[in-house]
């Protein structure tokens, strides 16, 4: 959530609430930043390993 005043400095930041950083105190608003890392997501077209997909087989067997 954009804060409307900085939790440092208490500054109005006013045409700067989507900023990353206090334009007045320069402190990090981390309400507005978002994380640098993004998580990786597992390709659904990517093949698995065979002991994998040879185990989910074999459950598939034994379970019907």
């Amino acid at each position: 959530m954009h804060a409307a005043k900085c939790p440092h400095c208490h500054v109005r930041l006013g045409q700067f609430m989507y900023a990353d950083a206090c334009p007045h105190c320069h402190k990090e608003l981390h309400d507005n930043t978002q994380p640098l890392t993004v998580s990786a997501k597992r390709d659904p077209l990517k093949t698995r390993a065979w002991p994998i997909t040879a185990f989910f087989r074999m459950v598939a067997v034994i379970e019907s």
